[in-house]
């Protein structure tokens, strides 16, 4: 069967094979390291799709496609890249963002375990107590409530981490509990700050920033400035990926 394939669809059938394994391994890379987010079986299912796409080449079934279905599928596809890059785009330009001095943080909510945070909202809870140590005037409310897959609200987990483990007072920690979401985080949180003209930080993760300033100024708050946690480059792909669904998703149900 492969004899007959010429050198252009051989190496395009290579192409897809070795694209399509790499993203299921990373996909099983990510879902083994338990980082709080299921979006790995967005690559495994990728890579699967890939796969397909190399064994269909030797059998030509592209080109036994009517032209106008082909065109359509090339066309999508170039728009859904250019809307991806130009997105993605948006949300790198934030990673480098300069702290300001704030009166409130507000950290957003990921998942918590019975024993400690996710990855994601360790780099979060360490970034706040490095600001919080640094500025002792300003207060923090940490939000999030109780998922399904949870032992306790995110804000309860949040608030332990930071008093047990980093040593911050908690006289200055406010909890919100009840957020399932960014736009929950942002919303509910404002209800308990003074006003919606008080400095706030919004610690959040590099890749997430843009998203979370987007939300916050829909949501009416009037001077919010990022305060970026890292990430881990390993988990940046799906980390990224996740992002920029969250941001179509948040920009067509007029969340930013």
């Amino acid at each position: 069967m492969f004899s007959h394939l010429t050198v252009p669809e051989f190496l395009r059938m290579g192409a897809y094979a070795a694209i399509g394994l790499l993203m299921i391994g990373y996909g099983l890379f990510v879902r083994r390291a338990a980082t709080g987010t299921a979006f790995y079986t967005v690559f495994l299912f990728g890579g699967t799709v890939l796969l397909l796409f190399a064994v269909c080449v030797p059998l030509h079934v592209w080109e036994k496609l009517p032209k106008g279905i082909r065109i359509a599928f090339l066309v999508c596809l170039t728009i859904g890249l250019m809307l991806f890059l130009f997105v993605e785009a948006l949300i790198i330009r934030h990673f480098g963002d300069k702290e300001e001095d704030v009166d409130y943080l507000i950290v957003l909510g990921a998942q918590v375990f019975e024993d400690r945070p996710s990855l994601v909202l360790k780099y979060r809870l360490d970034r706040a107590a490095e600001y919080l140590a640094a500025h002792p005037d300003t207060i923090c409310i940490v939000s999030g409530g109780q998922g399904t897959n949870e032992p306790f609200p995110e804000a309860e987990g949040m608030y332990r981490y930071l008093t047990e483990e980093m040593g911050i007072d908690g006289a200055r920690i406010i909890k919100e509990p009840n957020s399932s979401n960014t736009v929950e985080n942002l919303k509910f949180s404002l209800e308990l700050l003074p006003g919606a003209d008080v400095k706030v930080g919004i610690v959040t993760n590099n890749f997430h920033i843009f998203r979370s300033l987007g939300i916050a100024k829909k949501q009416g708050y009037k001077n919010a400035a990022p305060v970026v946690s890292p990430s881990k480059k390993e988990y940046l792909p799906t980390n990224m990926l996740r992002e920029f669904v969250g941001v179509i998703k948040d920009f067509l149900f007029g969340n930013m």
